[in-house]
């Protein structure tokens, strides 16, 4: 069982989690229109702070928390830092931004003494790494969880969302019928589980279930029939007459929206309230599953139910029950919801009852079927190339795929064709869980090189690239698999070993394709990939 028992926001509405609850319950929203803000970019509206850090944001969210010094520094305690970008900013001045090194320097600051984990999924990361402290106290691997949850903008991500042509120039209106794009946004925000009992008169809210699942549809267009969100819905529904409400992504883009309704309506929730904070905050991108799950939370506590800023009248072609006006409630449950580039969606149900005070620790026992190693002996560029016109040879959009990419997908059609089992099915028991150290730094010095004053044209093909989740999303939508697709940035590859037990938390997944896929440039990678089975 776990236990939230504290939290902290930072964001440019508000600084403390109160203080922006209240922000919001007056009406107010932080998106503002800026003309000059980024060099080469479009003027944009958004939420910004006058200045941003990405690493002292984390630790300021960590220390608003107040928790003692002595817990946040204990070895059973564990940070895990979830964030698209991180520290990409510095690219233009120096390489030093791994993921990795910024989660250990904030750890480091509260002298824990733990390799942290980065999970790195696309917009779904704040819910995703919620899910995966849930996991790891279930599993009694740790007594407490910090995630911090934090994306600062610049240049490199704005000028990508803008050429998707996804930003709209007014604040966002989600779900309305006028909607036209979403508003980026910054903050910071923190949650501290624990499984241990005595901080049980401490809490305000457990996790009740979570649930990931790709739509293996593409990787930069959501299901239109909603199909990842509403496996995530039915997963953590549980009785939903006692849900209060449901906390969307609510992007305000078109596809977005639209994918959500066609969700909750084939999960039949259709008439449980929704709302969205997009309106106040924009996308806040890693920190969104966070920030917004502990004002859901918060609220909750306060009996009322968010109204959606922007909305107006119904712009979606199912009906859902959304709302301008809050609302109140005597329901002690919501939903958080949320998408994102690679096919990944992700869900978490959560109470703000004390729950019972139990730990029951996965059991499943599992079998290694299948394993293989890519890594070139000298200068690899050509090898993932030969690999795929010796052994897939009919799937072109590898050669639209960055090196990350192109190594992961050969690495497990490598893996699946020595199996004997029938291919290209649609499955949903089957998670692909992916991590390395570098991320896509790669593909993020490809994409910084396009951003110039002379040429200001940055590629959406390239730019989606610059998500390391994406490799997952590429062999879901090859292998047609609806299971989990989650991707981590760790320290190395033993630190992965945890996973396969988390892997089979969830009771439908009886397979797991675990890898570390590493890349640091065209010719230098390495890929592991390992099937493992659950034994029955």
């Amino acid at each position: 069982m776990n236990y939230i028992i504290a939290d902290h926001i930072i964001s440019p509405l508000a600084i403390g989690t109160d203080a922006n609850l209240e922000a919001i319950l007056s009406g107010q929203s932080a998106l503002r229109k800026y003309t000059h803000r980024y060099p080469m970019v479009e003027p944009i509206c958004a939420s910004l702070f006058d200045e941003a850090d990405f690493e002292k944001l984390c630790i300021e969210a960590v220390k608003g928390t107040k928790t003692a010094a002595s817990f946040l520094s204990s070895k059973d305690t564990l940070f895990i830092l979830s964030t698209t970008k991180g520290n990409v900013a510095f690219l233009s001045h120096t390489e030093d931004i791994a993921l990795i090194d910024s989660a250990c320097r904030i750890a480091q600051s509260f002298g824990n003494p733990n390799t942290p984990i980065v999970v790195s999924n696309a917009c779904i990361s704040g819910v995703c790494a919620l899910i995966t402290a849930q996991r790891l106290l279930e599993a009694g691997m740790y007594k407490n969880v910090v995630v911090v949850g934090c994306d600062v903008l610049s240049t490199f991500i704005v000028s990508g969302f803008q050429s998707f042509k996804a930003l709209s120039p007014d604040p966002c209106a989600p779900y309305d019928k006028l909607r036209k794009g979403l508003n980026l946004g910054e903050a910071a925000a923190c949650i501290i589980m624990t499984s241990d009992t005595k901080y049980a008169t401490l809490s305000y809210g457990s996790i009740l279930s979570g649930a990931i699942h790709n739509d293996a549809n593409h990787i930069s267009g959501p299901s239109r029939t909603g199909e990842g969100s509403y496996r995530c819905l039915c997963d953590v529904m549980g009785d939903k007459e006692a849900l209060a409400f449901l906390n969307v992504h609510g992007t305000a883009t078109p596809y977005n929206d639209e994918m959500e309704a066609i969700a909750i309506n084939r999960a039949g929730l259709q008439n449980i309230p929704i709302n969205a904070l997009k309106g106040y905050y924009g996308h806040t991108l890693g920190a969104a599953g966070v920030l917004e799950t502990i004002i859901s939370l918060h609220a909750l506590h306060r009996g009322v139910i968010i109204g959606t800023k922007g909305y107006n009248e119904q712009g979606t072609t199912q009906a859902v029950s959304i709302s301008a006006e809050t609302r109140h409630t005597d329901k002690k449950e919501f939903i958080k919801l949320l998408s994102g580039f690679g096919g990944c969606n992700a869900a978490i149900r959560v109470t703000i009852d004390t729950p019972l005070a139990t730990i029951s620790k996965p059991t499943s026992a599992y079998r290694t079927i299948a394993d293989i190693r890519v890594t070139p002996e000298k200068g690899g560029g050509a090898l993932l190339t030969d690999l795929y016109r010796a052994h897939v040879g009919d799937w072109p959009k590898f050669f639209k795929m960055d090196t990350l990419s192109r190594l992961g997908f050969v690495a497990s059609e490598l893996l699946l064709n020595s199996l004997q089992e029938e291919r290209f099915i649609s499955r949903d028991d089957r998670a692909i869980i992916f991590a390395n150290r570098s991320s896509c730094l790669q593909n993020d010095r490809e994409y910084q090189r396009t951003i110039t004053p002379d040429n200001y044209y940055p590629s959406p093909a390239l730019f989606v690239y610059t998500l390391p989740n994406i490799v997952t999303g590429e062999i879901a939508i090859r292998n047609k698999y609806l299971g989990e697709t989650s991707f981590y940035v760790l320290d190395n590859e033993t630190q992965l070993e945890q996973f396969i037990q988390l892997a089979f938390i969830p009771s439908g997944t009886k397979s797991v394709i675990i890898g570390w896929v590493e890349c640091t440039d065209e010719d230098t990678f390495d890929a592991h990939l390992r099937l493992i089975e659950k034994i029955q």
